[in-house]
């Protein structure tokens, strides 16, 4: 009681503090808030790799298919990359599937129906396109081929992408210039790379990424050396060497290497946004200048920057996740040792000033490099965030729900629910009956933050009518008319969001029999009590008097003998 009360002490100064308009800098997001709801801890990782297993901005090691989420990560031992699948208990479970077994860099994935591309380097920095393919009755994916991409040195992570001919495309920026190579047998084999433009200061890394759009590939990279966000578009179909170049963002210490690029769709065009960290903090700008920024490009090619993110909020390794269903643009980043997460509608894209909310913390340890998914997200999905604790080597998650406004039937859901489970039932006071169950899913599948997709509501019926439709676990039945000793059967029935229907789960509850009606019996008893003592008292009363008419006799005629006689007046 006392640490409660103190805590509610401790935000209310803060709550006044900040009402009076007193700055008091950057806190850290660990120590304002308690570890969130659907956040995980996972399996270790090996040390043994140098950086971590979910570096780095410009790639996604997740992707949702076949109603799970799927990830490569690092086994415990070794430079192994493996598949995993995360399953209904929010833990990892490897597959046979091996992408890498001497990992430079973990890499970059493309998914795309049963089959994932996934672009990896190995510790000779060798870069590889490694093609997987599902196989549902396993429930694995299966290495179906390896092929190599370059020999060419460059410890840089790589990003990939297809555009709408099927052209596969790799693309990478390294500390002296930026490429691009493409494939059209999809990754069999690969052209030689383009050098799209020099970049950089010759010994700081640069970044890149990738995306497909409308009907082109773009890429977006960083030069430090000249300050700038530089963004080149190729024409799907044209000649692989013809690029058009644009200037995303350029000025004093505006660009570092951190790039995150995503498509949001649009008619009839697309819109492209990026989150990317500037070299501001790096030049002793002030504490409120923009560290973190999401550049815009609209339909017609026009560039613009909202911040994110100030010098003094001290976030890093920003990475945006696209939300069609709300129309929510998220970015996550890595800050004070923990990841949070900040928020702006798709249609109005400005964020609020502070660190944002708290999505996975760091606890004891540091985390780092938050990854998502490429690809758009929906309600079955969630938002699923992987990090890395760069102090003990341990994977952490969080997963995200969405939530929408109005929740959308699936049209293919024609599986029923499970039942309810433990339905009980038994006779309250005030001639009420209450019933209860245990709550019923829509499958034993994956459900963010979650135990089993919820379902819609419960149908209660009573003697096969329908009585109620309740959202939660619970039914108070008020009774009326419904005679003493009577025997009532109810059924409880799960309904998903689709409309089926569960299998009934029955219940009996008997109702008392009516008590036998003792007043009158009570009056006689009562009559011939009053009765009885009525004569009782009428007998005493008689013999009282009867004691009384005697003594009074006796006390006469004791008077008569010993009563002198009056003296004569004569």
């Amino acid at each position: 009681m006392t640490t409660a009360r103190s805590g509610r002490r401790v935000r209310l100064v803060l709550a006044l503090l900040t009402s009076a308009g007193l700055a008091l800098g950057p806190v850290p997001v660990a120590a304002a808030a308690a570890q969130p709801a659907g956040t995980y801890a996972d399996s270790p990782y090996s040390a043994d790799l140098h950086a971590t297993p979910t570096r780095t901005e410009n790639q996604s090691k997740l992707w949702f298919s076949a109603d799970a989420w799927w990830a490569v990560m690092l086994e415990p031992t070794g430079l192994t990359a493996r598949i995993f699948e995360l399953m209904p208990d929010h833990t990892w479970r490897p597959t046979s599937a091996v992408v890498n077994g001497d990992v430079l860099d973990i890499g970059d994935t493309l998914h795309e129906g049963d089959s994932v591309h996934v672009l990896t380097r190995q510790k000779d920095e060798s870069l590889y396109d490694v093609l997987l393919t599902f196989d549902p009755a396993a429930r694995d994916y299966r290495v179906v081929a390896s092929h190599l991409v370059t020999t060419r040195g460059s410890a840089t992570p790589a990003a990939m992408a297809r555009d709408s001919t099927g052209r596969l495309w790799v693309g990478f920026a390294s500390s002296t210039t930026v490429v691009v190579t493409s494939s059209t047998d999809n990754g069999a084999t690969w052209s030689g790379f383009h050098e799209l433009a020099p970049t950089g200061t010759g010994t700081t890394p640069e970044a890149a990424a990738l995306v497909a759009y409308d009907d082109r590939i773009g890429i977006l990279w960083s030069d430090q050396k000249a300050g700038s966000f530089e963004f080149a578009s190729h024409h799907d179909g044209d000649d692989p060497h013809t690029w058009v170049r644009e200037q995303a963002l350029v000025g004093p210490a505006e660009a570092d290497n951190h790039i995150s690029l995503a498509r949001i769709d649009g008619d009839p065009s697309d819109t492209l946004v990026a989150a990317v960290k500037t070299s501001e903090n790096e030049v002793g700008q002030p504490l409120d200048s923009p560290l973190i920024e999401v550049l815009v490009r609209k339909p017609g090619g026009q560039w613009s920057a909202t911040p994110v993110g100030t010098i003094g909020d001290q976030l890093n390794n920003p990475v945006l996740q696209v939300d069609p269903v709300t129309r929510t643009l998220h970015v996550f980043a890595a800050g004070h040792g923990d990841i949070v997460t900040k928020r702006a509608s798709l249609d109005d894209i400005r964020f609020a000033p502070g660190l944002g909310d708290l999505v996975l913390s760091g606890g004891r340890g540091v985390l780092a490099d938050p990854a998502v998914s490429k690809d758009p997200v929906d309600v079955r999905s969630g938002i699923l965030v992987l990090a890395s604790d760069t102090d003990n080597h341990v994977y952490r998650h969080a997963e995200v729900p969405i939530v929408p406004a109005a929740p959308v039937a699936d049209p293919d859901d024609h599986t029923p629910p499970t039942a309810p489970g433990g339905v009980q039932g038994h006779v309250a006071s005030g001639g009420t009956v209450v019933l209860s169950w245990t709550p019923a899913t829509d499958g034993d599948r994956w459900v963010p933050g979650r135990q089993g997709v919820p379902v819609r509501d419960y149908v209660v019926q009573r003697d096969g009518v329908d009585v109620a439709t309740v959202d939660s676990t619970s039914f108070v039945d008020q009774l009326h008319d419904v005679p003493a000793g009577t025997s009532l059967q109810y059924d409880v029935v799960a309904v998903d969001f689709a409309g089926n229907r569960s299998d009934p789960v029955r219940v009996t509850v008997d109702l008392p029999a009516a008590e036998p009606n003792t007043l009158p019996l009570a009056i006689g008893i009562g009559l011939l009590l009053v009765t009885l003592l009525g004569g009782g008292v009428a007998l005493w009363r008689y013999r009282v008097a009867r004691a009384l008419t005697a003594a009074q006799r006796d006390d006469a005629v004791s008077a008569r003998v010993h009563t002198p006689p009056e003296p004569s007046r004569r």
